[in-house]
């Protein structure tokens, strides 16, 4: 067991945390109810405990993704040059301001929830408890939407640093040159996507996809992993 342990540790937990967390968040993702609903509709969907947990494996599956993210950029800023050491520096920022705005717009439709189900006296009327629920659902989803512009920042700075560290040899490579577009694409997503938020449905499930083959060729030593030379 203590052997195994060893073994455990001795490996970099970058790939581990880039497979483990978006797995996890992107299931979440997949099972949360609200698609299309917007104002009082998604408020009604939110009147229910039992997501509760699924929030729970949400914010594991985000903290291991962007934990995940953060040890890649230390990776990539051993024997990095100046230049690259900045962007990355720049995409830490943005990575931490990403996990918190993911978390005030996840911890707005938790609030939402326990306000639904709420019991206690603290609302004279089921009225004021929507009128509540709602205000806090708006105010959150209105951080939320600032989630995937933070995020891309932190997605092209890593591309950029990862182009000045080593331009990408061959297809496998090529995954880590692909930060870019995907970051670009998040970045604009708020401009692009209309009310029924289709567009989020595809960006999201793909981002998560590039860091799963991201962790899966490191892990497997297809690719070296940032740093390593």
């Amino acid at each position: 067991m203590l052997g195994t342990w060893l073994h455990v540790m001795s490996r970099n937990l970058t790939p581990i945390l880039l497979l483990a967390g978006p797995l996890m968040f992107m299931g979440a993702f997949f099972q949360w109810p609200i698609t299309n609903q917007v104002g009082m509709e998604a408020v009604d969907l939110l009147n229910d405990r039992d997501l509760l947990i699924l929030a729970v494996g949400g914010v594991l599956g985000m903290s291991l993704t962007f934990a995940g993210l953060h040890l890649l950029s230390m990776d990539m800023k051993k024997g990095a040059n100046r230049c690259s050491t900045q962007l990355l520096n720049m995409a830490d920022l943005f990575i931490f301001g990403t996990f918190g705005l993911f978390l005030a717009g996840l911890g707005a439709q938790v609030a939402v929830i326990l306000t639904m189900t709420d019991t206690s006296a603290v609302f004279t009327s089921d009225l004021m408890r929507e009128s509540v629920a709602l205000t806090v659902y708006n105010a959150g989803n209105g951080i939320w939407a600032l989630t995937p512009v933070v995020w891309g920042m932190a997605m092209i700075s890593m591309g950029l640093s990862y182009v000045g560290l080593k331009m990408p040899e061959g297809m496998t490579e090529g995954a880590f040159f692909m930060l870019m577009p995907i970051g670009l694409v998040n970045t604009l997503l708020p401009l692009i996507q209309d009310g029924e938020q289709a567009e989020l449905q595809i960006v999201f499930p793909l981002t998560m996809l590039l860091f799963i083959a991201l962790g899966g060729l490191m892990l497997a030593g297809t690719i070296d992993e940032p740093g390593s030379e």
